[in-house]
């Protein structure tokens, strides 16, 4: 069975899992697949697949899936793990991908006015800094799916570390786009400019619907196909001048901006709440 089959049959089957069980399962779920990243994928699907059907199989027999393997499942978690060595091969995919969706990520938004050359060498930078802290990011997640009980009661407070966390580990990428300055920079004027955002919405675009679950895909498309297009259309003589050159022009393309970056969050808090529906 290929992993996106199982990963399709794992959550159907779920489903069938009382409130204490799903608990269980889904946080032995969560922590080895963040802790599994650099393990062969299919190998650690196919685990995950047989503990459920475990549970599954028990709670028809009436028992919970703590009796049925113990009050310890991060020891199961771990010992699971363990009898997967880790593969280097996944480790770089991993690595690529980050920096790949940062830059994919940050590539419209970064020629969306015209005139201004594209720093390749800041980009790069950023996309090695975001695997760092993707990698922390997702490290604290898996450490506090069994011990983030014990130490903080609070869910509000929870949320503050979190989110105190993770704006200092994402600061710096502001830092460098603004501050850091590298020789390797690459001019995306005129047409050519035009050809490749268009060349990059269409990749994008089909990379987009090709995905099964387009929940939280549709706010980054929004806002990177408002910011292709304002790049294209700055890039254009006969309106690009009136726009970057002039004053109205300037409030026109930072109103136009704003509204796309607070489209992007509704739309976000949009995604949130529906899948927020979804899980319940």
């Amino acid at each position: 069975m290929k992993t996106s089959e199982m990963i399709e049959a794992n959550n159907q089957l779920r489903v069938q899992l009382n409130t204490k069980n799903k608990n269980f399962y889904e946080n032995i779920l969560v922590y080895i697949r963040i802790e599994g990243l650099t393990r062969d994928e299919n190998k650690m699907e196919v685990q995950l697949l047989n503990i459920l059907q475990d549970i599954i199989d028990a709670q028809n027999d009436g028992l919970t899936a703590e009796e049925y393997f113990g009050k310890n499942p991060k020891e199961l978690a771990d010992e699971i793990l363990l009898a997967m060595p880790s593969n280097i091969w996944e480790g770089v995919k991993l690595a690529l991908y980050i920096v790949a969706a940062y830059i994919g990520s940050s590539f419209l938004p970064s020629l969306m006015t015209a005139g201004t050359p594209l720093d390749v060498g800041a980009l790069v930078l950023c996309g090695i800094y975001s695997i760092i802290s993707v990698i922390v990011v997702l490290k604290y997640v898996a450490s506090t799916i069994y011990t983030a009980n014990r130490k903080m009661k609070n869910k509000y407070a929870k949320i503050f570390v979190l989110w105190f966390t993770i704006s200092l580990l994402f600061a710096p990428l502001f830092i460098i786009k603004t501050f850091v300055h590298t020789p390797i920079q690459i001019s995306l004027d005129g047409w050519i400019g035009i050809i490749v955002i268009i060349i990059t919405l269409i990749i994008g675009l089909v990379f987009f619907f090709r995905q099964k679950d387009k929940t939280f895909g549709w706010p980054v498309v929004i806002f990177l196909a408002g910011a292709g297009i304002m790049g294209i259309v700055t890039r254009i003589p006969a309106y690009g001048n009136s726009l970057l050159h002039t004053k109205n022009g300037r409030y026109l393309v930072a109103g136009i901006t704003t509204i796309l970056f607070i489209l992007f969050c509704l739309f976000n808090i949009i995604a949130a709440r529906k899948l927020a529906k979804q899980t319940k």
